[in-house]
């Protein structure tokens, strides 16, 4: 009973938060507004606040059936002609993100492993798994760098973004659609309990937002029709889920953050940002179909789940973003990641 009114204090700290942001126009309020305010409270140790993961969990969930009613019939099959572009972005982020680790070490006197795995954007839980099982690796660092850059870029890309132009994708649909369909919702809802199992068993990351967009996309493309529409308010309630989560992730951070610490960490993520942005410049010009903002959003080293929301509130293509940043995630898991805890076990004595 406690903890159910500590729960509902902290929804309502969050909820004011981000209706303070929205008040006061600030981009992304919903998300920004409790992550902040909480992550604020949290410091001071003057009021109990709690958020269970299962919310958090319900908040992907909500996100993921957004992100995978983007993907339409047209979307996936266009997907294939962006494949090139998704390997060029790929290998161009993993590659600087490696050499900016080198600087970061350089900055930070920490391990050229701690380095390395707290470098790579390919997902907190999964590169502090990586970085046990590397002895010269400070598994510590690792979860400050990883959590870290996620809230630097989840502050300062939406901040760029603002000055773009918006995009005009906003609420993207099928629009032959619209009749609800059970059959439809009940054969997403089978097909996505069989990928959340499958992703849990392989150790997937956020197989809660994974595999809603992955089912999703998959009855939409065989059926060429929406699964369903969410309304407005649900994708705020989502929204203030996720940003409560990521408010409490950096518990006591003043005690662990160094200046020196958090000054490498800070310059190397402001840089990559800006090499995410000079990608998305040249990827644009080549391939003149999907705009800057498109693929500035699919290039920033953020999480999944925080670039798509900045995908929806900017009116980027949703699907664009969210693919480009999947084929990373996989990458990272399945090949560089593994490679380089192999590289640094053997040639490093760790």
């Amino acid at each position: 009973m406690k903890n159910s009114r500590i729960i509902i204090q902290t929804f309502l700290f969050a909820s004011i938060g981000g209706f303070l942001f929205d008040r006061l126009g600030v981009f992304l309020p919903w998300l920004l507004g409790p992550m902040i305010t909480l992550m604020i409270i949290r410091q001071t140790d003057k009021l109990k606040i709690q958020w269970p993961k299962l919310l958090r969990n319900i908040g992907l969930i909500i996100l993921g059936v957004q992100i995978g009613s983007s993907f339409t019939k047209k979307s996936i099959e266009l997907m294939w002609f962006d494949f090139p572009l998704m390997i060029i972005m790929t290998f161009s982020i993993v590659t600087v993100s490696i050499l900016l680790s080198l600087l970061f070490q350089r900055m930070s006197g920490e391990t050229i492993s701690t380095s390395i795995l707290g470098s790579l954007p390919g997902g907190l839980s999964q590169m502090v798994l990586l970085s046990e099982e590397v002895k010269s690796a400070n598994s510590t660092v690792v979860t400050l760098m990883q959590t870290f850059r996620i809230f630097v870029v989840i502050t300062v890309v939406p901040f760029l973004t603002a000055w773009i132009p918006k995009g005009s994708h906003f609420n993207e649909k099928l629009l032959e659609l619209s009749t609800f369909s059970l059959t439809h919702f009940i054969v997403f809802v089978f097909i996505g309990t069989l990928f959340f199992i499958g992703m849990k068993k392989v150790h997937f990351p956020l197989p809660e937002l994974m595999a809603p967009i992955l089912s999703m996309a998959i009855v939409q493309f065989v059926t060429n029709h929406p699964v369903v529409e969410l309304p407005n308010i649900i994708l705020i309630l989502s929204q203030i889920f996720v940003g409560a989560h990521l408010g409490l992730q950096l518990e006591n951070v003043k005690e662990k953050l160094s200046i020196k610490l958090f000054t490498s960490i800070l310059l190397t993520n402001l840089l990559l940002i800006a090499f995410c942005a000079f990608v998305a410049f040249v990827l644009a010009n080549i391939h003149q179909a999907n705009s800057f903002l498109d693929f500035f959003i699919s290039a920033a080293p953020g999480g999944i789940a925080e670039m798509s929301i900045t995908a929806l509130e900017t009116g980027a293509d949703l699907s664009t973003v969210t693919s480009f940043h999947l084929f990373r995630i996989f990458f990272i898991l399945l090949v560089a990641a593994p490679l380089v805890t192999m590289v640094l076990k053997k040639w490093i004595r760790a």
